[in-house]
């Protein structure tokens, strides 16, 4: 026999059980079925459990076997009058997969628990869920549509479908093509697919509707449901466009092209939009969205490069449907145009010569670039030969010295056909009517031969016209073209303005002055011209005459000749000296400057010459004043005519010199001879009187040798003397 304390207890329990009565479990279900996915609490077994003494009990889950993804799954809860093991949904997982059963052991006791309990083990198995099923069970049908009479709203097409454990069903909708998406809808609870549009806008033969159901643990489908639309509505198709057209720039305001839409319900209205990227190209033309034509608005112009080509984007519309866009290219092709010359008739004047000149005229042509080309109308009057006209410039040209002044047939006035042809064979013509001007193209020509002699004495008065010289000028009289003057001086002779020579100065007989004398007109365009050749004027001068009239007489044929060639010489040298202005006043500037350095000099060093010679007995060549000649000279214009000399004696003669009166053996004399009172004998030897008597022409002094010393035996002492 055992002595187990745990041993003797049970048997103590099991005693009092059976004295006093234990739980027991009646009746309950032993295998209980629970579906994966169950979404509600679902009752499994019914437990009945008693004690025979009346007491009280209580049933409870003791264990359950496996524990994984439910332990929490199943609980018994009273299910009056009885107790019930239960399902409790959302506590777990049911997944038959992982655990297709499970095995919980439950407990009767009593509230005392005096009593040994009562136990039992049920089997809860999982089931997996059935999917739902499509009614009728197909997953392909077809389900034609009238499009011309459902309108938005409609239904056209129910979803039926059944699930084996009443599983509630949702539905989802997918259209093809997914453009049409927002135009159908279905209702996810009762499958109905309704339209959201008017069929007629749909535009399309038909759709594709894909469905596809779910009970919340399995999904079924899609299910393809085929919607043919009958009378369905199609946009308008175009059968000319996506294409390039070309019209010429002259087109005239007209249709210009015309688009063909196809629509394929009889009787729609179609309207039209169109838009381009070049906005000025498609101002050129009319589209007013009601008509399929395209016609010209206004003048093409080929030559503008932006409006060369437009590319128009287009589409159509039967008020339900739009067409896809189409593309239209326009292009503009180019047109020889007719060039013109402006002004059409003009006039100009141009000098005389051989010279290419503008007219003035512009020759323009639409077609640009286009080469264009000048021509002279052939059937001009004037004689051939004489012009000519730059092709390229349509500048004008003389082939030869055209001269106006010309004796031969060299008319003023030409009129001037001119004609410009583009590439295309075009013309225009413009009449230029040209004055040739008689300009200043020809120099003065001396009328005789280009040599002039003149005779003229060493008693010519100045101011005398030993003549004139002559030049010719073929030109006009027009801006002074013809007047002449001329220009030429020698020293002594000058030549006036109107050629007239003249002597400003004689000269001593043997004398020969040539000088140039040139001849200037007075053209203003293109300016004066000079004699190409000079006139060559030689004048000589002889002795004075031995005879001469009475003075009387002489005297006034002089006095008369006098007045008359001064008058002409003192106009010359006006003329002169007016032309000579700026140099008289540089002139006049330099001479003042070099008075100033005189009166310096005399200031500076004019004293030590006085104050150097006060002590001693200069001799006069030191610091005695030389006697001063002065020589007047006439005015040309007041000048009277040489006084008859008398004739000339032969001097006295005179005794011998004392010694000799020449420095370096030769005589000094000076020119002319009115140094002299009497003309001297140039065989002797002078005399300190004569030199005396007349301007000293040397500083060396002429001493007498027997002349008895002046100076003192003993020499003072030396002082300083500047001679200046």
């Amino acid at each position: 026999m055992t002595t187990d304390p745990g041993y003797i207890t049970l048997i103590t329990i099991v005693l009092l059980g059976l004295a006093y009565g234990a739980p027991n479990i009646t009746s309950f279900e032993k295998v209980a079925i629970v579906r994966e996915g169950t979404a509600v609490n679902e009752k499994l077994s019914t437990i009945v459990c008693s004690d025979t003494d009346g007491d009280k009990t209580t049933t409870v889950v003791k264990s359950m076997s496996p524990n994984t993804l439910c332990s929490k799954c199943f609980e018994v809860l009273d299910c009056p009058p009885e107790e019930c093991l239960q399902y409790r949904a959302g506590v777990g997982t049911l997944d038959f997969t992982v655990v297709p059963s499970y095995l919980i052991t439950v407990s009767c006791e009593n509230y005392l628990q005096n009593e040994p309990p009562a136990t039992e083990i049920i089997e809860v198995k999982v089931v997996p869920n059935a999917p739902p099923i499509f009614d009728p069970d197909t997953l392909f049908v077809s389900a034609p549509v009238d499009a011309g009479s459902v309108k938005a709203g409609d239904i056209i097409y129910i979803v039926d479908a059944d699930d084996p454990e009443s599983d509630d069903i949702t539905y989802s909708l997918k259209v093809i093509p997914t453009t049409s998406s927002g135009n159908y809808q279905i209702n996810q609870y009762t499958g109905e697919i309704r339209s959201n549009i008017d069929l007629k806008k749909e535009c399309r033969n038909g759709v594709t509707l894909q469905v596809t159901m779910t009970d919340g643990h399995n999904v079924v489908g899609p299910k393809v449901i085929d919607v043919p639309f009958t009378n369905a509505n199609v946009a308008p198709i175009a059968a000319n466009l996506d294409a390039t057209i070309q019209i010429p720039e002259d087109t005239p305001a007209s249709t210009a092209y015309k688009m063909l839409f196809q629509d394929g319900n009889p009787g729609d209205t179609v309207t039209y939009t169109v838009t381009s990227t070049n906005p000025a190209g498609m101002s050129q033309f009319k589209i007013d969205g009601k008509s399929p034509n395209i016609d010209v608005a206004k003048v093409l112009d080929y030559e503008v490069t932006s409006l060369q080509q437009t590319d128009l984007i287009i589409q159509a519309t039967d008020g339900y449907c739009t067409s896809p866009p189409y593309t239209l290219r326009i292009k503009v092709t180019d047109v020889n145009e007719k060039p013109s010359i402006t002004p059409a008739t003009s006039t100009i004047q141009v000098c005389e010569g051989q010279r290419e000149f503008n007219p003035g005229y512009i020759a323009t042509d639409p077609d640009n670039p286009d080469s264009l080309k000048w021509s002279i109308n052939t059937k001009m009057t004037n004689t051939p030969g004489r012009f000519d006209i730059d092709p390229n410039t349509g500048w004008l040209r003389t082939l030869m010295d055209y001269d106006v002044d010309s004796p031969t047939s060299m008319t003023s006035t030409v009129v001037f056909t001119v004609q410009v042809q583009d590439k295309g064979g075009l013309t225009a013509t413009a009449s230029v009517t040209v004055n040739f001007l008689d300009c200043n193209d020809n120099a003065p020509v001396f009328d005789q031969q280009q040599t002039y002699t003149y005779a003229a004495t060493e008693c010519t008065p100045a101011g005398t016209k030993l003549g004139s010289i002559t030049a010719t000028d073929k030109d006009s009289a027009r801006e002074q073209n013809n007047v002449i003057n001329y220009e030429g001086s020698g020293g002594s002779i000058i030549v006036g303005s109107a050629g007239e020579v003249i002597v400003v100065s004689p000269l001593p007989a043997g004398s020969v002055v040539t000088l140039d004398a040139y001849a200037y007109d007075s053209g203003q365009t293109p300016g004066p011209l000079r004699s190409k050749n000079p006139a060559v004027i030689s004048v000589r001068f002889t002795p004075c005459p031995t005879t001469q009239p009475p003075v009387t007489a002489a005297v006034t044929t002089a006095t008369t000749k006098t007045t008359v060639t001064t008058t002409a010489a003192a106009t010359a040298l006006v003329q002169k000296t007016e032309d000579n202005l700026v140099w008289i006043i540089l002139a006049a500037l330099l001479g003042a400057a070099m008075l100033g350095l005189l009166t310096f000099m005399l200031w500076r060093y004019g004293n030590l010459c006085i104050d150097g010679c006060k002590g001693l007995k200069c001799q006069r060549t030191c610091c005695k004043p030389r006697p001063r000649r002065i020589r007047v000279v006439t005015p040309l214009i007041e000048r009277r005519p040489p006084l008859q000399k008398a004739p000339l004696t032969p001097p006295e003669p005179e005794p011998d010199p004392v010694g000799p009166g020449f420095l370096f053996g030769f005589w000094k004399e000076r020119y002319p001879d009115d140094d002299f009172k009497n003309q001297p004998d140039r065989k002797r030897l002078p005399t300190p009187g004569d030199m005396e008597a007349h301007y000293p022409h040397t500083l060396d002094p002429v001493e007498d040798p027997l002349a008895a010393p002046e100076t003192p035996l003993t020499a003072p002492p030396k002082k300083n003397c500047v001679v200046m």
